[in-house]
């Protein structure tokens, strides 16, 4: 059983030898083109299971961080709902029991408004 094994084996190799002298492959130009690399990609694709998996260098994750760190660091209007983005408006109250930050907001923020306008923290 072994001997017919490695016959036939021995045949089917001699006739993969005869079919590839016989055949002559395309000259590489032809082999390569637009279409033959966007087929191959899409079968690759096809084979991996679960297709590409985001990661860090296909997120854009650095860029978007700057972009935010820009945005951020970007002075805000005068007029706008975050005028007093740069100058708190607030106050520490220091008392015997500790110091307490105080919020103020609404009309009683006007001169802290107006110090954000003349500081220059406001555009």
């Amino acid at each position: 059983m072994t001997v017919y094994g490695l016959c036939l084996a021995s045949a089917q190799a001699q006739e993969l030898d005869t079919r590839r002298d016989d055949a002559k492959p395309p000259p590489l130009s032809l082999r390569l083109s637009d279409e033959v690399i966007s087929k191959a990609v899409r079968e690759t694709l096809a084979e991996s299971k679960g297709g590409p998996k985001p990661g860090k260098a296909l997120s854009g994750d650095a860029y978007q961080q700057f972009e935010k760190g820009f945005s951020d660091a970007e002075k805000p209007g005068c007029l706008g709902p975050n005028a007093l983005k740069f100058q708190p408006s607030g106050t520490v109250v220091k008392t015997p029991f500790g110091a307490f930050n105080v919020g103020i907001g609404g009309i009683l923020a006007l001169p802290f408004w107006a110090a954000a306008v003349v500081r220059g923290k406001c555009n």
